[in-house]
This record gives C-alpha cells, structure tokens and sequence, in this order.
C-alpha cells in the first residue's frame, strides 16, 4: 500500500467536486457512468439521493473526487432539512461545483433555487446540460440561457449522462480546474462507502422502482445483518414505511411484491458483487420517521460532518 508520504504516492490534478442541480436531473447516473460502478441509487423518480457519496476517479494524471447531493428542492420535513445542509456543507467545503440541469424539463423553481444559490457559492463552477440525447436543440440552449443568467461566464458541456456523450470532454475541464496535490486515495478505490451502505441504497433503488407511485418518499432501508463467504453473501434487511397501509403494498399478496423487491435488489447487487446473494427482506413500520432526528442519523441521511 502507497504511504501519502514517500515518493511512490501518485501526485497530480486533485479535488473534492461537488454535484449539485434539482431533483432527478442525473447527477447520480453520471457519477455511476464516470465511475463505471454502481455507488448511487438511481431512479426514474426525484428525490433518489439522500446520502453524500463520494466517488472517487483516478487515472495516471488526476484524482476527482465527487460528492454527489440531494437534489435541491423546498424543504417539507427534518429529512429535507438534513438534505439541504449537506449541499450547502459540500458546496462550502469541496474545491469546485459541477452544476447538472436536464435540458428535456422546462425552467422552474427548483432549477432557480439551484442557480441562485450557485450564483455567490465562491466556488468555481461548471455547467453540465444533460438529457441533450432526448431533448430538443430549442430547449437546450434555453435551459442553457436560463442557467447562465444567474453563472456568469462558466465552462458549459452538452451531455448525456445514461449514454456516456461528451463526459471525457467535461471531466478534461473539470481536471484543469482542481489544484496541483498529492492523491487523496489510492487509485484502484472508487468510493469510501462500504459495500453494505452501497448496498442498501441498491435495494431502496428497487423499491423505488416498483412502488413509488403508491408510497412516494416514504420507503427506507437499513441492513441489518452482512455475512460474507468466499461464494456467498447473506443479507438481511429491513424497508420502513411509515404507515401500515404502505406495508401492506410493500409486502403484497401472498407476498408477491416484497418478492419482486428482492429479486430486483439481487439483480442489482450481483453487478457489483460476484458472490451468490441470499437476500432476506423484512418490512417495518416506523410512524413519521422522516422527521425523527434520530432515525435519520441511523439511516445515515443526518451528515455530521456539518
């Protein structure tokens, strides 16, 4: 293992990056697409994120390491609140901001909320247009306008985070932007999340995708046992909801729904881990966890660095 102080410790283009825009733009997947692994939940729905990840890119020249937020939106509960003061935390602490707006969606509040807050961030920011392989040529340059009225004269990149399109070209500029430094980690490492919290963002993910409609935000997830084996890993793990109703959609008919969670998570989990995975779902409920501090601390969603 490299010692950050002898001279075999790789040295270049290194800094914390923080990725900031509304809810459901694709900052999540384009940490997973840069990164080629599967850190961060990703969903068709808003709101996805919760945690701070940091996903960690390295190659010969450069270290970046993103932070990937929430996405910014009005606060509604203590949850919201905990969210908010991670971006705020990230955005104070991290060398540069990489701002992602989704050209396929028309200016609104939140887009405003994120570009006025941005405008006096201090940070050196960057502009990211995604969504440019699905949205139209008009409601790019629009969105771009929009965006650039509160920035000023930033660095923008057109790009399509779920194809991959234009991203070398956006993180070359990003890498040109971070200061000269020693690497912060070792080059192989991707993330300092362990597996396991990877892992339970990975079966809210499947969640998600199967009944959002029916209880929307209300669903989290907390491992409760990780036994690993040579070939196997046996997970045990709980969903809460917060009302009884919502249980009994998680759980289904004769089970059926929970079930499908299950093997959807499995699916997943086998992407990023070779093993066999013996997964057991338990469904809990936990009355108005969104507003209990301490609950949110367990969750991890609370960040104590602020």
């Amino acid at each position: 293992m490299f010692d950050i102080n002898d001279g075999d410790w790789p040295c270049g283009s290194v800094g914390y990056v923080t990725i900031v825009g509304r809810p459901n733009v694709g900052k999540s997947t384009f940490l997973n697409q840069v990164l080629g692994y599967h850190l961060a939940a990703v969903s068709i729905r808003p709101n996805t994120t919760r945690k701070r990840w940091l996903g960690i890119l390295s190659d010969d020249n450069s270290q970046i390491i993103f932070a990937d937020t929430p996405g910014m939106h009005e606060c509604k509960n203590k949850m919201h609140e905990a969210m908010e003061k991670t971006i705020k935390t990230s955005i104070s602490k991290n060398d540069l901001v990489l701002c992602i707006c989704d050209s396929y969606r028309e200016f609104g509040e939140e887009d405003e909320m994120v570009a006025s807050s941005l405008a006096d961030c201090g940070k050196p920011v960057v502009l990211a247009v995604n969504k440019t392989d699905i949205a139209k040529k008009a409601d790019v340059a629009e969105i771009k306008k929009k965006y650039l009225e509160h920035l000023g004269d930033v660095p923008v990149f057109e790009i399509s985070a779920i194809k991959g399109e234009n991203t070398e070209a956006l993180l070359k500029q990003i890498s040109d932007l971070l200061p000269q430094g020693p690497f912060m980690y070792p080059k192989d490492q991707v993330a300092d999340a362990f597996m396991r919290d990877i892992a339970e963002e990975i079966i809210r993910e499947a969640a998600n995708e199967l009944i959002f409609d029916e209880i929307p935000h209300a669903l989290a997830v907390k491992i409760d046992k990780w036994q690993e084996g040579p070939k196997k890993l046996k997970i045990h793990a709980t969903i809460y909801v917060e009302r009884e109703t919502q249980k009994a959609i998680v759980i289904g008919v004769q089970g059926g729904m929970v079930n499908k969670i299950k093997k959807s998570a499995c699916e997943k989990l086998r992407e990023d881990i070779e093993k066999f995975i013996d997964l057991k779902l338990y469904v809990k409920t936990a009355p108005d966890w969104q507003n209990k501090g301490g609950f949110l601390k367990d969750l991890g969603v609370v960040d104590d660095e602020g």
